[in-house]
């Protein structure tokens, strides 16, 4: 895929197509989630843009506007390549037409496309309990929904009763960061769906945020957000 940058800086099948948009560009604009979503760089084929925590990806409630109604407000298209759940904020790669959103969907199968995400378990992480890779880097394999997931991850801090790190994935199940996590007995900060036992008192959504996307060697990157800088600031040692 041949790349003509505007802005340079070093699966499944997506939802692509004209879709069904919710809104106008005037009330996108009253929107403030909306309003927020960053472009990080743009191309002829796709944009990289920065998604708040509590903006859908796609459509999942009547009447929540999503970064689909951006897409196809902005660009009469929309073709996410992958996605991030609700409360997730950071990084996402969509095409911006149908040749775009089959080539990057390729790359994805490939592994050309890498996503990294910084994240807070509960817990102080036991590095014995996974299989070591190489210095600091760890390993996780299981099945989701009968089909392989794996990831990586490292250990940037301990906290008193919780975990700093940072992870690739390998595969991109549904929920599998907070699912993997959770099976190994680290369940994520604020994960109230998968773990309800007080931790969203400290930080009302999921502590993850995709912080890095590798597109076939072009990297983009996200500072942690307000929140969870916060978070990490107040959490004891």
């Amino acid at each position: 895929m041949k790349i003509s940058e505007k802005r340079a800086q070093r699966g499944k099948k997506p939802r692509t197509g004209k879709q069904n948009s919710l809104a106008s560009k005037a009330s996108l604009k009253l929107d403030p989630l909306l309003n927020s979503l960053a472009v990080v760089a743009e191309t002829d084929h796709y944009v990289v843009v920065d998604k708040p925590a509590g903006l859908d990806s796609q459509n999942s409630k009547p009447g929540r506007l999503s970064v689909v109604d951006w897409l196809t407000a902005r660009y009469k298209f929309s073709g996410l390549v992958h996605r991030l759940d609700f409360g997730t904020s950071g990084l996402l790669v969509c095409a911006k037409n149908t040749e775009a959103a089959k080539n990057l969907t390729e790359l994805l199968k490939k592994g050309k496309i890498n996503r990294s995400y910084t994240a807070v378990v509960m817990g102080k992480i036991s590095p014995e309990k996974f299989i070591l890779k190489k210095e600091n880097t760890y390993y996780i394999e299981s099945l989701i929904e009968e089909k392989k997931a794996s990831l990586y991850f490292s250990i940037e801090r301990f906290f008193k009763n919780a975990t700093l790190i940072r992870i690739e994935l390998e595969t991109g199940r549904k929920h599998q960061i907070r699912r993997q996590f959770l099976e190994a007995g680290y369940p994520l900060l604020g994960d109230h769906l998968y773990f309800s036992k007080g931790s969203q008192k400290l930080f009302s959504r999921p502590a993850l945020h995709a912080h890095q996307l590798d597109i076939d060697g072009k990297i983009f990157d996200s500072a942690l957000p307000s929140d969870f800088v916060a978070l990490l600031e107040r959490l004891p040692f």
